[in-house]
């Protein structure tokens, strides 16, 4: 007696959920996990804990699972996550010393739970995960260059993907030289005092002018020489235009402290 097409259908059908199952398909995980207590220290940036908690459930659970089993190990993690966000724009500088300090590595549970937080959710997690462009022209020596290249890697990437920016930032560093450094240990330019906002700001307005810059000379004129090299339509927001992309690498500088590297380097050399 031959079964009818519609036992072999259901048949078939009951195999091929078996297996989906069995094998994974839909990428159900092998173990439970709260990482609520994983991380520390204070995200910024529009990151939110929730945002991470959940990078956490969907990739690093595995991980996680086996931390929290481990005495110690979620502590561990969240020391090491607080001292990196705790150092702000030197955090990538600061990251190894941060581990090495707690002795991550001596735990491996910890060790795994940590790099899969970095390696898998570090975006969501606001670990320094950035890295650049490597296209991007050597800031006048390794140790100024390791500054801007630990502290201000998105703003290095995003002006590179602007040619004007690009050449912007280059004629920076050329035209300053080795007072560059100097430059940067100044007051750091703040865009809202100087024009209101980037479309009421002036990168062409004199040294000193209201609505200007009130930068240096050396990056005033880099950035006024470069405006219009990428042609086209501009950008909807003011703040993506090639100058204050430009200007953004900069100020960065300022603010991680990069003046101090820059300096001692240019002495050094």
């Amino acid at each position: 007696m031959r079964a009818s097409p519609r036992v072999f259908f259901v048949a078939a059908l009951a195999l091929g959920l078996f297996a989906a199952f069995s094998c994974k398909t839909f990428n159900l995980p092998n173990d439970t996990c709260d990482p609520s207590h994983f991380h520390g220290g204070m995200l910024s940036g529009g990151l939110t804990d929730s945002a991470c908690n959940r990078c956490l459930e969907d990739r690093c659970c595995e991980q996680v699972g086996t931390c929290e089993r481990t005495s110690g190990c979620t502590e561990l993690v969240s020391s090491v996550h607080t001292c990196v966000l705790d150092a702000g724009l030197a955090g990538a500088h600061d990251e190894m010393g941060c581990a090495d300090r707690r002795m991550l590595g001596q735990t491996p549970a910890a060790d795994d739970a940590y790099r899969c937080m970095r390696d898998s959710c570090g975006n969501e997690c606001g670990l320094p995960v950035c890295k650049v462009d490597p296209a991007a022209l050597l800031i006048q020596t390794a140790d100024c260059d390791s500054c801007f290249a630990s502290s201000c890697c998105s703003e290095l990437n995003a002006c590179y993907a602007s040619r004007a920016c690009k050449l912007t930032v280059e004629c920076i560093i050329k035209d300053c030289g080795p007072e560059l450094g100097a430059s940067l240990a100044g007051a750091p330019i703040d865009i809202a005092n100087s024009g209101g906002d980037a479309a009421a700001f002036d990168i062409c307005a004199e040294a000193g002018a209201p609505n200007g810059p009130q930068a240096p000379e050396c990056v005033r004129k880099c950035l006024c020489a470069f405006k219009d090299n990428d042609q086209g339509l501009p950008p909807r927001d003011d703040a993506q235009r090639p100058p204050l992309l430009a200007l953004a690498v900069y100020v960065c500088g300022q603010k991680a402290g990069c003046g101090t590297a820059c300096s001692e380097s240019a002495d050094a050399h």
